[in-house]
């Protein structure tokens, strides 16, 4: 779950002002100027949705991305990491996991999305609104998890508004960017997670 969550949030941090020939070169398109910043601040909406199982819920969550580091705030939990090290802080139960990355925790969000670059196919939904630019984004072979993506981006400008996440149990999550902010002077150990900062909580080292 955890690297469907570094996938989502890389996407939304696709907002792009570059036009190219097709689908694919414009997601690629915006994965490269994505890689070129030097750390990116954002801002979501979050909405889960499965009829089914009649849920709907939406929340709201924000994130600072650097290279493999991140630090990301959703769902009640706040992770920080440093590339290497993953700090999960739950306030209700006053605890701390720390685990090493792995693919099991899904890397960096950057590096994330990085991994789709090669593998997947796209191309433009039609829609009533032109000022919507609607893409479709499928694995090219079998994901366990991911069935497609659709983003929807301004026409004018290819900055990005919504990524729907579709899953192979039925589940949609949408995600809509309200703050997109690049090249921060951030502090040298912004992604260090501090003990300090979190006094009476349980460190619980899973490593």
């Amino acid at each position: 779950m955890r690297k469907y969550l570094m996938l989502i949030i890389s996407i939304l941090a696709l907002a792009t002002n570059t036009f190219a020939q097709n689908a694919e070169q414009v997601f690629k398109a915006a994965v490269d100027k994505l890689k070129a910043y030097d750390n990116i601040e954002i801002a979501f909406d979050y909405r889960m949705i499965n009829t089914t199982a009649g849920i709907d819920e939406l929340m709201t969550g924000t994130g600072h991305l650097q290279g493999d580091s991140y630090k990301l705030n959703i769902a009640g939990q706040e992770m920080i990491c440093n590339g290497s090290t993953l700090w999960t802080y739950m306030p209700d139960s006053q605890e701390v996991m720390v685990s090493s990355v792995d693919s099991e925790d899904g890397g960096s969000p950057l590096s994330i999305i990085n991994s789709y670059y090669d593998n997947i196919n796209a191309k433009f939904l039609s829609g009533s609104d032109p000022s919507k630019t609607t893409i479709e984004v499928t694995p090219k072979g079998k994901d366990e998890n991911f069935n497609k993506l659709v983003v929807v981006a301004e026409t004018k400008t290819m900055n990005l508004k919504e990524v729907h996440l579709f899953d192979n149990n039925g589940s949609e999550f949408v995600y809509s960017i309200t703050k997109f902010i690049t090249n921060q002077i951030l502090p040298d150990n912004f992604f260090i997670f501090n003990e300090e900062d979190y006094p009476g909580a349980e460190i619980i080292d899973m490593r």
